[in-house]
């Protein structure tokens, strides 16, 4: 039996060392075996089935998304499909490996029991989705930046205001002040209600002077922070219960779809203190309770009257656009308030 036993361990460690030589690259005539380099190869996988992971991935709470194809390569990319990195892949029984072409990195994923990719060394989760769709607010993605505080004094607006007579044979524009005052603010039955007003501040020197009769012009908005939506004030939104002249609008917050309501009126008054003319614009706004995307922009005019008169018109053109749509509407100049914070 001991001979038995010495002869089988001698043919096990014979075994062993050819494996070992192998593993280091060479083979009994000790000629080095060259591997061949992922990376020079035009698609990489195994015997596993690819088919389970072709699609549209989104890496959850980044603005990012992987998208892998049934040739074994794949790519990140943008909120706006701009490919970010690209390469190929490996399939195995746990996972996939992603080559990254650029960089010569490898990535591990590993599948979970929920179907979900798991990016362990960087504590990511990856869940496949049908389309892109941004987790970053709109306004942060487009660097719309919020630059005025609420209750803070006024703020200055170049070119807020425009002057014209005679439809436009005069035709002026001139800086302006905003200031926007939060006057309540308190949830009940689900419901976020706020009621602020915005006020401009137009010095006499904004004003053109001309002989006859004259019109002065303000332009300002409400927009939703999370998608850019113009919350327009159009009879087409304005169906509500709770009366005359609220304008209602569904927004997607949080996964749902909800309602934004609101209702203002407009007063302008000649000769206030040292300014030429003042308008207060009161508005009363019904929210989802615990939203915070509410902004009320206020918007610089056109230096020309047809341009003017265009903006005015935008309620029955561009309803409901996102803010960088409009042409019209200079929005890396405006000024925006946040409103509920």
């Amino acid at each position: 039996m001991m001979k038995f036993l010495k002869k089988n361990f001698a043919v096990l460690s014979a075994v062993v060392l050819c494996l070992a030589l192998t593993a280091c690259g060479y083979i009994f005539d000790d000629t080095p075996v060259v591997e061949d380099d992922w990376s020079e190869s035009d698609v990489v996988s195994d015997s596993s089935d690819i088919s389970e992971y072709v699609g549209l991935w989104e890496y959850v709470n980044e603005n990012r998304w992987l998208r892998i194809h049934d040739d074994a390569t794949w790519e990140f990319v943008n909120d706006q499909d701009d490919v970010i990195q690209s390469g190929t892949l490996w399939v195995e029984e746990t996972g996939i490996t992603l080559f990254i072409d650029d960089t010569g990195d490898m990535m591990q994923l590993d599948r979970a029991v929920s179907g979900d990719l798991l990016d362990g060394e960087n504590g990511g989760v990856l869940v496949p989705v049908d389309s892109i769709q941004s987790n970053v607010p709109y306004f942060t993605r487009n660097g719309l930046e919020i630059n005025a505080e609420m209750d803070n004094g006024t703020y200055l607006l170049e070119n807020g205001v425009c002057t014209y007579a005679n439809l436009g044979d005069g035709y002026s524009t001139g800086d302006c002040y905003w200031e926007v005052i939060k006057n309540y603010d308190y949830t009940h039955d689900g419901i976020r209600e706020i009621q602020f007003d915005a006020v401009c501040y137009v010095p006499w020197s904004s004003i053109g002077y001309f002989d006859q009769d004259y019109i002065t012009v303000t332009n300002s908005e409400l927009y939703d922070y999370y998608s850019g939506m113009w919350l327009t004030a159009a009879t087409a939104y304005g169906s509500s219960d709770r009366g005359e002249n609220y304008y209602v609008h569904a927004i997607e917050w949080n996964g749902q779809i909800e309602e934004i309501e609101f209702a203002y009126s407009t007063d302008w008054q000649e000769s206030v203190d040292d300014w030429g003319k003042v308008l207060t614009k009161s508005y009363v706004v019904y929210l989802p309770e615990g939203y915070d995307g509410l902004i009320f922009a206020a918007e610089p005019q056109q230096n020309n009257y047809n341009d003017c008169a265009k903006v005015m018109q935008l309620d029955s053109i561009m309803p409901e656009a996102s803010i960088m749509d409009i042409d019209m509407i200079d929005a890396y100049n405006c000024l925006f308030f946040d409103i509920c914070n």
